[in-house]
This record gives C-alpha cells, structure tokens and sequence, in this order.
C-alpha cells in the first residue's frame, strides 16, 4: 500500500502543540467565564434587579401593582417580603395575609394587609389604635362608591387606609361576608397634598380589588378614585357651620366630610381652647363589632346593649341593611394632663343623639336605639 502521510516542511506548526495551545486557551475562556461572569453580573446590578424581581414574585397573591406602588413612594428598585403577624395582646391587621414592600434601605415602604370580616379588630387597631380616649385622627371617605376611609399621619410622609369588600359569594358565611385589606405606607416624599393623596386611594383600591380577585371574594366594588375629601383632622369648624360627619352639633368641631358608604366616621366635641372634649365616631360592619377588641375598651361598654352609658362613654347603635348592628359612641378625649377639665356628659348626650340619627339615615339604618 502506498504511503500517504506527507513530510511535514520544517518552520511549519507541530499540529499536536496547536491543538494543546487551543485546549489551554479554551480552558482559560471558561475559567474566566466562570470567574468573571458572575462578577459582572453581581456589579452590573443585575444581580440586585433579579433579587427584586424574585422576592415580588405573587407576592400577596398578586394583588400588589409593583409599578404603581414605585411610582406612589418615589423609589427606582422595589423589595418585597412576606410578613408574619402574631397574635398578641394587640391586634393587629394581616391575620390572612400580609406583605411589605420597599426600597432596599426600607426608608420607603408600602404594607398591605388582608383579614376577613370576622377578624377586622386588627385592621381596626392598624387604622386608627381606637383607645377610648385621645385623637386618633380622622377618618376620611374614600368616596366613589368604596366601604373604605382614609388617614393621614402627623409628618405629612405617612398615609394609612382600609376598605372593606362585603363578598356576595360568601353572604351566609359569618367569618367570610367581607374582606377587609389594610394598606399603610410611608414615602420618600412627602405623602401630603391632594395629588399624592388621591394616588395613595387609586393603589389601596386596586389592591383591594386584585385581593378579592385572589381570595375568592365577589365583591361589589366602587369606582376609579378621581380625587379624595380635603384631610380636615386640624380643621376647627366654628360653632352651627358643620356640614359634614358632625353636622347638626351645636359646638365649635372637627370633622371629616361625609359619606353614605364610609364604613367609620368621626366627629370632634373641642371645648374653648381648642381641645377635644368628645371623640364621637360610628361603626358599620365589620368594624362595629371589633371596637369592642380595642385595648382599653373591656369596661368601658357592653357591646351586647344597643344602647347605654358608663362614666363618660356613652353608645347607641342601629340596624343596618347587612343584617348587623352598627355603633355610634361618644368617648371623652380630655387632655390627662388636665385632669380638672372634665367632660361635659350631657353635651356628650345630645351630640351622640344628633351625630347618630344623621349618620343612621345617611347609611340607610333603621331602629336606632339611644341612652
């Protein structure tokens, strides 16, 4: 047989070292890839945007609108965690479900929280801390046909609302008749203004409407927020010119605009310097039996009454087209450090009668039963 391997000319390349050069040069690429790659992608940020993404992955079952909520807090990156909600001797909101999110240093932060009707004490407590004395705020409507109010912090940087979504679906079904979401956040910019504040209503709503969808809860719904009620809370209205929750009382007040559909009303009793002398508030469902579960409450009224008074609280109550019971009380709010202003109780009386035959009417509740 013939022999057909040619003679290599000499200066021409051993083909065994290319090869051996090739095999070094692909090790060191893959070294460099391994290496490399994951230095680059960690400093490139990269790494931080897919630590993101992941940690917003159906969180609170998708109810959150991740964009919006950067949007709302001013912030480029967005972290989401679940949370864990103890019991506690306070109640708290999120006995469902809750979840936060925030920037990476969490000096912006959005909670959401959800309950069902049954365990709307928390939700209650996260809204406004109901202690039967004090100011605990205003709760302002959401307005549009929403079961929810709204309020505002003093540092103008923190807003907190809850809405409640009676569930068609589940009408016979005492702990599940609604859901109750809480959302609370506090933004790098300040949360004051009605622009920011109406944007704060549109993404609570939203996720209250998603939260329904993603719990199985038919809910009737109310319409897109265009604008909310001015916050009113440091607003002294002089004596015989209220027009809204405290219209009718014949005192200077402070009070919220009103609405047929707000689940929790306010109304403040001041006294000539200014201080609150009555916290006069109302409770439809779900939140008329949790006022009850608010630290500091235990003594002070008997929920099972419709009506009746013990030492400065005084309570009346209604019934509602839901088939439950709303609740109107007066509470004293006096300075503590005052202790020798003492409420006037018949003031407190006549206030609760007209702040409680208005509200009841306006929400369509027969029956009212007075002190």
């Amino acid at each position: 047989m013939a022999d057909v391997a040619e003679e290599r000319r000499i200066g021409d390349t051993d083909p065994r070292i290319t090869r051996l050069q090739r095999k070094r040069w692909l090790i060191a690429a893959v070294i460099v890839l391994v290496v490399g790659a994951p230095s680059i992608f960690y400093f490139s940020g990269a790494y931080d945007r897919w630590q993101d993404s992941r940690s917003l992955a159906d969180i609170c079952r998708g109810s959150v609108d991740t964009s919006e909520v950067k949007e709302l807090l001013g912030i480029d990156r967005l972290r989401g965690r679940e949370v864990e909600v103890g019991q506690g001797a306070n109640p708290h909101a999120g006995q469902l479900d809750k979840c936060s999110l925030s920037d990476p240093d969490r000096s912006a932060w959005l909670s959401v929280a959800m309950d069902w009707g049954a365990d709307a004490s928390g939700a209650l407590h996260d809204f406004g801390e109901f202690a039967p004395w004090g100011d605990v705020g205003m709760a302002i409507p959401l307005g549009h046909g929403w079961e929810g109010v709204m309020d505002e912090g003093g540092l103008g940087k923190d807003l907190v609302a809850t809405i409640n979504l009676p569930c068609v679906n589940h009408r016979n079904d005492t702990k599940r008749s609604s859901l109750v979401v809480t959302v609370q956040g506090m933004a790098m910019r300040s949360m004051e203004g009605t622009a920011q504040r109406t944007r704060f209503a549109r993404t609570a709503t939203k996720t209250a409407q998603n939260a329904a969808k993603a719990w199985g809860c038919t809910a009737r719904v109310g319409g897109a927020v265009e604008r909310v009620p001015d916050n009113t809370a440091h607003t002294k209205v002089p004596e015989g010119e209220a027009r809204g929750t405290c219209a009718g009382i014949a005192t200077a007040v402070r009070e919220s605009a009103a609405d047929s559909k707000a689940p929790i009303e306010n109304c403040y009793l001041l006294s000539d310097s200014f201080t609150s002398q009555y916290r006069v508030s109302a409770f439809y469902a779900p939140f008329a039996t949790a006022l009850a579960e608010q630290p500091g409450y235990g003594g002070e009224f008997d929920p099972q009454k419709p009506a009746g008074h013990k030492g400065t609280t005084i309570w009346a109550s209604a019934q509602c087209s839901s088939g439950s019971r709303a609740l109107y009380i007066a509470t004293a709010t006096l300075n503590k450090d005052r202790p020798s202003e003492q409420p006037d109780v018949k003031l407190g009386k006549v206030a609760l009668k007209e702040f409680a035959a208005r509200s009841a009417k306006r929400h369509g509740c027969t029956d009212l039963k007075l002190p």
